[in-house]
């Protein structure tokens, strides 16, 4: 496990982190940066930047529509590993997980792509779509661990037993608990359901598990948090709000006031 997200995990507060998901130079690069400072300055632990992709399976509407805006503007995977360095350059306690499609690695050398975010001080990947038994997973794995970075695993609500365990046995830094069946940002997570999910990981595990997918509102994090999470991960909620807001040239500001919304929450 990466050192960074072993220290995060560690800390007595917020006893539950807040993991904020971005698409990575949207609106645009420069927008993008400044928006990731102010979730910073506002209590998130951990930015999960999510690298477009036309094949974006598990995205919403919401985040589908950033994903295609931000392919649209030209941008690659390499000026996301670059945001990272950046974001690293601005603070250097703050986790980064680098969130994306295993079909970007299809393009870009996996040998390559994990020495390069090492460089920028990424703390860690999670490739949506490529179950363990993969090759190029098991090839990125590999490099992954050579490096001391991580790899961060999803575990659906219809994962069976025999599964979970494989699943628990290749992670490191966290597990990723996705609340609801489904694409981000359209249904609500209901409290009882993850309560219950949590307590079958945790089982398993000493690793953190962090819940994402249907938290919407600073209430429903609380309410998460109060589940036994360790980690709450809020993607669709702050993508809207830029989206709401791209025009106002105070969103930086806003976007952080919103966000301390959901930390003063954990």
């Amino acid at each position: 496990m990466s050192d960074r997200l072993k220290k995060i995990f560690k800390k007595s507060s917020p006893k539950t982190k807040l993991i904020s998901y971005f698409v990575g130079c949207y609106p645009d690069y420069k927008t993008s940066l400044e928006l990731i400072k102010k979730a910073i300055d506002n209590g998130v632990s951990i930015i999960e930047c999510g690298y477009p992709t036309s094949e974006a399976s598990a995205e919403g509407p919401i985040i589908k529509a950033a994903h295609d805006e931000v392919l649209n503007n030209g941008n690659t995977l390499k000026d996301i590993i670059k945001l990272a360095r950046e974001i690293r350059d601005y603070n250097n306690e703050v986790g980064i997980v680098l969130m994306g499609y295993i079909s970007n690695l299809y393009k870009y050398p996996i040998v390559e792509f994990v020495e390069d975010i090492n460089e920028a001080g990424v703390d860690a990947c999670l490739v949506v779509d490529a179950p363990h038994e993969l090759k190029e997973e098991n090839i990125l794995r590999k490099e992954l661990k050579s490096n001391g970075l991580s790899l961060i695993k999803l575990i659906a609500p219809t994962t069976d037993d025999e599964r979970l365990q494989n699943i628990i046995k290749i992670s490191s830094g966290f597990l990723y608990q996705v609340n609801v069946s489904g694409v981000t940002g359209v249904k609500e997570a209901k409290n009882e359901d993850v309560n219950s999910f949590i307590k079958r990981i945790k089982r398993l595990t000493d690793l953190p598990v962090c819940s994402g997918f249907g938290i919407k509102t600073p209430e429903d994090a609380k309410n998460i948090a109060n589940s036994g999470s360790d980690g709450i991960v809020i993607g669709s909620a702050f993508v809207k709000y830029i989206q709401e807001n791209i025009d106002d040239k105070q969103l930086p500001n806003k976007l952080g006031n919103y966000i301390r919304e959901f930390t003063d929450k954990l």
